[in-house]
């Protein structure tokens, strides 16, 4: 009865350590799958600045474009963001929380509307603006930030660069998460080792 009481207790630990290494992306709808529009396959709607068809996401500029399986859209079957509207520039933002001390990352998909020649996007977070160029390949690209003392909200925003035309970068699969503390992993490895040691003294019983 007490082994397994102290099997049960380290797969506890176990899980909690593990639910808090996988931290959950801070970025509601970052791929773009929600929307109440109706956006074609293989075509392209056009979302105004201000307009709420983008749950979670505030539009700003002049438009970005909705596009699914063409333009340069990223993943089949997959809804991505063209920041250059129609027409552009556009820009899309979103809040988050954030806490005190603590690093973060950022990831998201690239590529770029053919069509177009502006293929620049610049990425504002943290009080750092960083400029990512879309390519014919889609790209996945990652930041690192690390917060001050006090813990709040700020602003995640991409921004087109450069031109007023019809077609530029493409955006999806928006992610940032929390990078897990060294205590984490530590608390981890400890939960795994009770696991082991508890099912080795039953085998032994």
């Amino acid at each position: 009865m007490k082994t397994t009481r102290l099997l049960q207790a380290a797969i506890a630990a176990t899980l909690f350590a593990g639910g808090a290494a996988s931290a959950a992306n801070l970025i509601n709808n970052g791929d773009f799958e929600s929307y109440s529009i109706y956006v074609p396959n293989g075509g392209y709607t056009m979302v105004g600045a201000g307009s709420l068809d983008i749950p979670y996401w505030t539009i700003g500029g002049t438009s970005i474009d909705l596009i699914l399986n063409s333009y340069g859209s990223i993943g089949a079957n997959s809804t991505s963001v063209d920041m250059l509207g129609t027409p552009g520039p556009g820009v899309i933002s979103q809040a988050f929380n954030y806490s005190a001390y603590t690093t973060y990352t950022l990831s998201f998909d690239l590529s770029r509307n053919p069509y177009g020649g502006y293929t620049a996007v610049e990425v504002d977070v943290n009080g750092v603006q960083t400029v990512f160029t879309g390519t014919s390949t889609p790209t996945t690209h990652t930041l690192s930030f690390t917060t001050g003392a006090l813990a709040g909200s700020q602003l995640l925003k991409f921004s087109s660069v450069g031109g007023d035309g019809y077609s530029g970068a493409v955006l999806d699969n928006v992610v940032l998460t929390a990078v897990p503390e060294p205590e984490t992993y530590a608390m981890l490895v400890a939960g795994l080792g009770l696991v082991g040691f508890a099912a080795r003294r039953k085998k032994q019983a």
